[in-house]
């Protein structure tokens, strides 16, 4: 008998058995060939015992399974768009609130009236005897015949000193002042922070101008003849001409530009048997060198007299007389006339801010006492203020117009609309205007105060 070998398989079963099952499967797959059936058995049907399922339900719940799937991921996809589509509306509509919010708060503030003015001490501020206080770049500059003092508009002394006087005149432009001894032979130059410089001439002082930038021009005059002088901001003279009243009359007004280089100077002469009124122009930059005595510009005027000349920029000058306003280009270094109003009521005071000049008349309609009529820096009428307060100053303050006397104050816009119309519990000397309307300061007897609108 032949021995037979036995392997053990992975389960452990006798290898004989392993033989047997593999015969039995190539029967099978024999048995199918002679047959002719060409179908091999599927694996799938040999399992088919063993698990239980159907192939063919098996395939359609994996489809389904994917199709579920793929609508999962659509939806998920709608709901990150919807949510987006959210946001932006609620952003949308925010906005849309938000400008909502501040167009009535531009509303309110521009069309807001108020009632009454309180008045709050801040700090004692003794007035000298026979001394003026003016309204100082938001300061409060006070200044007689024996010294000049600043203080801020909470009351704080930033300088004083002290000098002998018979009749100062002042100067300002921004944030400085010139102060001078009207027919003496000194002048005080100074900012809102502290004294710059003394200039001591041996002609009498008749007229001064100061820039922002701290230069000053001023008239000298003797018996004869006139010197314009220009210092620095250091105190030094720069430049210097001599007039002959004869020839070129007699210097009524000077303005000196913001930059300090530029000086128009107003004179009045007699000229075959007329009043004559001349406008000299004068350029002391690099431009104005090849000029004969720095002269750029001159323009006459018959039977007119300009007692009023002010720069308004670098690129502007106007003057005014009794008849019109003119406004002249300085853009370039010849003066150029632009602007030529011609005007048909009386003429009853000029009051200038930092970028227009206000011309006061009396109010021929009987509507209001007077009508303060403002122009911008090109001459162009920009709009006119009606009041009938008997007035001891009007400021122009930005868009705002302050006139005041000692009980009483009315506040305006450049056009016209009433923002403030009330008294004073005490006597006001002086009204500080500030870039807001809340913040107005006044001085009134030994005190600083602050006014408050209601």
């Amino acid at each position: 008998m032949a021995k037979v070998e036995q392997f053990p398989d992975q389960s452990g079963e006798n290898g004989i058995t392993e033989n047997i099952k593999d015969q039995k499967t190539r029967e099978i797959f024999d048995t199918g060939r002679r047959q002719g059936n060409s179908q091999m058995p599927d694996d799938s049907l040999l399992m088919g015992s063993s698990t239980g399922q159907n192939p063919a339900r098996e395939t359609a719940g994996e489809k389904a399974q994917g199709k579920s799937q793929g609508e999962d991921a659509l939806t998920y996809k709608d709901q990150i768009k919807k949510h987006r589509e959210r946001i932006r509306i609620y952003r949308i509509f925010g906005t849309v609130i938000a400008v909502i919010v501040l167009l009535l708060m531009v509303l309110f503030f521009t069309t807001r009236r108020y009632n009454r003015a309180e008045i709050v001490k801040i700090r004692d501020f003794p007035a000298e005897e026979g001394a003026v206080c003016v309204n100082f770049d938001g300061h409060v500059l006070q200044y007689g015949p024996n010294g000049a003092t600043c203080a801020d508009a909470n009351g704080r002394v930033r300088w004083s000193i002290t000098y002998e006087m018979d009749q100062p005149i002042v100067s300002m432009s921004g944030d400085m002042a010139a102060i001078a001894d009207y027919g003496g032979t000194s002048i005080y130059v100074m900012s809102v922070k502290k004294q710059l410089y003394t200039v001591n001439t041996s002609i009498p002082v008749h007229k001064v101008s100061v820039s922002e930038c701290g230069e000053v021009a001023a008239i000298l005059n003797d018996s004869s003849k006139s010197w314009i002088r220009l210092y620095s901001k250091e105190g030094r003279e720069i430049a210097y001409f001599i007039r002959s009243m004869e020839e070129n009359g007699f210097p009524m007004e000077v303005a000196v530009s913001p930059d300090g280089e530029k000086v128009c100077v107003s004179s009045l002469l007699m000229k075959n048997d007329s009043v004559v009124s001349n406008l000299s122009f004068y350029n002391f930059g690099k431009a104005g060198k090849k000029y004969d005595q720095h002269l750029v510009g001159y323009f006459e005027y018959t039977n007119e007299v300009f007692p009023y000349v002010h720069f308004v920029g670098n690129k502007a000058c106007a003057a005014a007389s009794d008849s019109r306003l003119v406004v002249f280009d300085t853009g370039g270094t010849e003066p150029q006339n632009s602007f030529n109003n011609m005007l048909t009521e009386n003429l009853q005071g000029i009051f200038a801010g930092e970028d227009r000049i206000g011309l006061l008349f009396t109010d021929l309609t009987r509507e209001n006492l007077y009508h303060l009529d403002l122009f911008g820096r090109d001459g162009k009428k920009e709009g006119s203020v009606g009041f009938t307060m008997v007035f001891d100053n009007i400021q122009i303050k930005g868009n705002i117009v302050y006139i005041n006397n000692e009980r009483s104050m009315q506040i305006y816009t450049v056009n016209g609309r009433e923002i403030f119309n009330g008294g004073f519990d005490r006597a006001v000397k002086t009204l500080i205007p500030s870039s807001r309307l809340n913040g107005l300061a006044a001085v009134s007897e030994n005190e600083i105060d602050k006014i408050i609108l209601r």
